[in-house]
């Protein structure tokens, strides 16, 4: 700034003489005016400390007499200082304008006894300049440091879901502070939630808490968790919250207690990989879910119960994966199979005739029936890419 008119620097270096007096004066309007203060965020010892390093910057300043070091230190400190102990911006502002009208008072009383008044109205505008840098200078502070503490508060909220994710929500204290942090009960039915992807998890949290539904997120590169507190709402009702357009993901079934959310992380994930579309439930699709468990084990299951239908040439292939499926998902019935394939219920069977010998397995047999109807399901699952996945229907776990 340029240097302050004559009568402002006479005028400062008069009250700067006298600033414990103005630091009292500026601590009582203070406390006086709000009560955030001298409470638990701050005691009246800091508050004073403060106030009175404040004034001295700006009555230093109005002086015209350089200062040694940062002219800016004291709101800088301030503005870290309230924004770390928790103080409303509003009152660290409103403090500020209070000790711009104790200064001001301060140089008007100074003036009236030296009959200088006139010659202080004329520097008005630089005064209250000078005050407004220091106002902007401590709220520049706090934002800086009040974003600071956001991004730290973010990062212990993903490490606590990290640590319950990963089993330790058994750790005692690590369990309360997450429940603290995450602000979720400690006890009570919990599920989880996986989503793929990270589009549209921010709504989908924001319609939960609209029916009472407490949830903590977590959100990774291409899945984002969420924990759900089911102390007040129906498993049954989440289910229904979490079908939004778009979104695909696993529901885990209830389990107890927060420190329980790791085995539902589990389910949830497993229950996420047997989704074409939408959000759905483990329970609801627990063949497939075995099927996703053990690949190995499901690709050796396709291999020996299809194997035969496989090395047909993909045209009789998909013909007979498709009619095997279709009379499978109609109980074992020609007519409704015949139906929806559009043809003929002695084809169905001719088809049916064939797929046995191929395999050596019989229709007639319930063993072979569910192994066929694995088997078919692992095909779809794990080779989604596949040629026949357009020409074969998909069997719902």
């Amino acid at each position: 700034m340029t240097t302050p008119p004559q009568p402002v620097t006479l005028l400062a270096k008069r009250v700067l003489a006298d600033l414990d007096t103005v630091t009292d004066q500026l601590v009582g309007a203070i406390l006086s005016a709000d009560p955030s203060y001298g409470g638990d965020r701050t005691t009246t010892d800091d508050l004073r400390r403060s106030c009175h390093a404040n004034l001295a910057r700006i009555i230093q300043a109005l002086t015209g007499e350089p200062a040694a070091g940062d002219a800016f230190d004291a709101p800088h400190t301030t503005g870290h200082r309230r924004a770390e102990q928790g103080m409303p911006l509003e009152s660290v502002l409103h403090a500020y304008r209070l000790g711009h009208r104790i200064i001001w008072d301060a140089l008007v009383a100074q003036a009236r006894d030296d009959d200088a008044v006139d010659g202080l109205v004329e520097a008005a505008s630089y005064v209250w300049e000078l005050v407004d840098s220091y106002s902007s200078e401590v709220a520049r502070a706090y934002r800086e440091t009040e974003q600071l503490l956001l991004r730290r508060d973010d990062r212990r909220r993903d490490a606590l879901m990290e640590a319950l994710l990963e089993g330790r929500g058994h750790d005692r204290p690590l369990l309360a502070e997450a429940a603290a942090t995450l602000d979720l009960p400690e006890h009570g039915p919990y599920a989880v939630v996986v989503l793929s992807g990270t589009e549209g998890w921010r709504q989908l949290r924001d319609a939960l808490a609209v029916r009472g539904l407490r949830s903590a997120w977590r959100e990774r590169a291409d899945t984002e968790v969420g924990v759900v507190s089911l102390a007040r709402t129906p498993w049954t009702e989440l289910l229904q919250v979490l079908q939004h357009p778009g979104l695909r993901g696993g529901l885990s079934p209830s389990v107890d207690g927060l420190a329980a959310v790791d085995s539902a992380h589990r389910l949830a994930q497993v229950a996420l990989r047997t989704a074409a579309h939408g959000v759905v439930a483990l329970d609801d699709r627990l063949p497939a879910a075995l099927v996703v468990s053990a690949p190995e084990l499901s690709e050796r299951l396709v291999t020996k119960a299809l194997g035969g239908v496989l090395a047909l040439d993909p045209e009789e292939r998909d013909s007979l994966l498709e009619t095997l499926a279709v009379w499978i998902d109609t109980g074992g019935s020609a007519g409704q199979s015949a139906a929806r394939l559009y043809c003929h219920r002695n084809t169905v069977l001719n088809r049916l005739r064939r797929i046995e010998a191929l395999t050596g397995r019989s229709s007639e047999h319930i063993d072979d029936l569910v192994t066929w109807s694995l088997a078919l399901l692992a095909r779809d699952l794990l080779a989604p890419s596949a040629p026949s996945e357009s020409a074969s229907p998909r069997l719902e776990g």
